[in-house]
């Protein structure tokens, strides 16, 4: 009997796996193909040189200044090790990888050895956002059942904000991916806690591997964001949650006190690895970086409700607004169903099951209402709290999966299943529409891209530079300027060489000698400028002129 109860344990866990491994496959496939279609975005030439500055100054032994210092290097590192490897292939071992000297002896060298890193990092950024619809799989699968787990990565899929992000945004989510990962390891590792083991102690034993391994694993991801680092505190609080309940006993608790600092520990000696800037001061470097980025002393304004607000003025629901706009509403529905459903199951569910779906809550609530209280500067959208999407995808997937369970009837069974087809399909037909630019997704309940546009920031990353400078490739002559609104590099790395592309200054301006072209993204008011110059092409989605481009005579 026993035997015939683990062959179909395993059978399920198979087929569970397999499922899962198909469609992260299938998504895969749908994807990568795609990569090479993204435009240049505007943070990407800062992420790429902080690796090149800061091996430079360690070689040198020079202080590291500025921003290079704060902003965590783990995934831009990883990027250019996976770009050097590609070179070596391509140049055999001779190649030096600290000879920059080679890379920067012109312009147009400077701009091959970006783009050879832009073309790298987005297939890496691609490859490492599908670590997210894993592990969103692996919540579903804890919360629901593993053979629901398929779900919960399909779900992912039609949050546009998240996908388009995936394939350009050095940032964010890799930062998502770690994170979404860390709240599922940090679900098994908590249950291990509070199982009845001896073991469950600092020795030679699982519970202090698995705290080892994790304490890695969050050192990568505050090596990415620091804010990362607040899962401590995640994993503290829902031990004690769910120990209230069980009963505290003064042995087990001083244990779990032994574990908990020695997860601290990992944490800390991961975390400083990867600031380099702080090596010889940690401790002070950890709190200098967290008072940095938490001042935002940036001096921009965003488009928000019509008005250009700077960031550290924004009214408190900024951030409330933009999940308003940028989440379709069933899963914003979804997201308050699944919450409720998990309360009322709670008593129900397994320890796992508890310890995961407060985590999920942790992910998704607490950074976002501490921003809102301290009413933070933010720019952007909702795109810093990209991480809130998995664990929304998340509970929106199992709201779906416990509703149907509780349908009876198949023809009930069948209507809701149709109703939710729809639903996707009508949120992959905007997705297509606006490809490659998903992230600038307005829900339909909202009213639309259409509607919000000339009110809200919508394409801030500048991608769409790119299709109208290859506009501009196709329709001008040689040797024909192209001032650039926006970033310059968005634009410049899609020129023809025969083409000079430059900033839009006064003093530009002044020395442009006529024809020349002014391509512009929709941004601070960027298009209205030469207003005297016709707009000659418009780069359209859903009705809505993205970048512009004027010629002028």
């Amino acid at each position: 009997m026993l035997k015939n109860i683990s062959s179909n344990f395993y059978s399920a866990w198979r087929n569970a796996y397999l499922k899962v491994a198909a469609v992260i496959i299938l998504i895969a496939l749908i994807g990568f193909p795609t990569v090479s279609q993204y435009g240049y975005s505007v943070d990407e030439g800062t992420e790429i040189a902080m690796v090149r500055r800061n091996i430079e100054l360690i070689t040198q032994g020079k202080p590291i200044p500025g921003d290079l210092k704060y902003f965590g290097p783990v995934f831009n590192v990883t990027s250019e090790i996976v770009f050097q490897a590609q070179q070596y292939l391509t140049k055999g071992f001779d190649y030096n990888p600290l000879e920059y000297g080679k890379e920067l002896d012109n312009e147009q060298s400077r701009l091959n050895a970006l783009s050879g890193r832009v073309k790298v990092k987005h297939y890496m950024t691609f490859l490492v956002s599908l670590i997210t619809y894993a592990a969103v799989a692996g919540i579903v699968g804890i919360l629901c059942g593993s053979d629901c787990a398929w779900f919960g990565a399909t779900t992912l899929v039609f949050f546009p904000l998240f996908w388009g992000h995936s394939f350009f945004n050095p940032k964010d989510p890799p930062f998502a991916a770690l994170f979404t990962l860390t709240t599922l390891a940090g679900a098994y590792l908590v249950n291990s806690y509070l199982q009845p083991q001896k073991d469950i102690k600092i020795g030679r034993n699982q519970a202090t591997l698995y705290t080892v391994l994790y304490g890695i694993l969050l050192g990568l991801l505050t090596g990415i964001r620091i804010g990362g680092f607040l899962i401590l505190f995640f994993i503290l609080s829902t031990y004690l949650i769910l120990k209230f309940r069980q009963g505290f006993n003064r042995q087990n608790l001083l244990r779990f006190c032994g574990l908990y600092i020695l997860l601290c520990i990992t944490w800390f000696i991961t975390n400083t690895i990867c600031y380099p800037a702080f090596w010889s001061n940690p401790i002070g470097g950890f709190f200098e970086t967290i008072g940095y980025l938490s001042a935002h002393l940036l001096k921009i304004e965003v488009l928000f409700a019509g008005k250009f607000i700077p960031i550290q003025s924004l009214p408190w629901n900024y951030l409330p607004t933009w999940m308003f706009f940028s989440i379709p509403l069933i899963f914003q529905i979804g997201f308050v169903v699944g919450t409720g459903l998990f309360i009322a199951k709670y008593k129900q569910l397994s320890t796992l099951q508890r310890a995961c779906g407060i985590l999920v809550l942790f992910q998704i609530l607490f950074l976002p209402f501490i921003a809102i209280v301290k009413q933070s500067p933010m720019y952007d959208g909702m795109r810093h709290f990209l991480f809130t999407l998995p664990g929304i995808a998340a509970l929106s997937a199992a709201a779906i999966i416990w509703i149907y369970q509780q349908l009876s009837q198949k023809s009930y069974k069948l209507a809701f299943v149709t109703f939710v087809t729809i639903v996707y399909g009508a949120i992959a037909y905007d997705m297509i529409a606006l490809h490659p630019y998903q992230y600038i997704y307005v829900n339909r309940f909202s009213g639309g891209l259409e509607r919000i546009h000339t009110r809200y920031d919508t394409e801030f990353w500048g991608l769409s530079l790119r299709e109208g400078m290859e506009w501009i490739n196709k329709n001008a002559s040689p040797q024909t300027t192209t001032l650039v609104a926006g970033h310059l590099h968005s634009a410049q790395l899609f020129a023809n060489p025969n083409l000079k592309v430059v900033d839009y200054t006064a003093a530009n301006l002044a020395e442009v000698p006529k024809p020349f072209y002014y391509l512009a993204w929709p941004r601070w008011n960027a298009q209205s400028n030469l207003p005297e110059c016709p707009v000659v092409y418009q780069v359209i989605r859903q009705n809505v002129p993205l970048s512009i481009v004027k010629r002028c005579d």
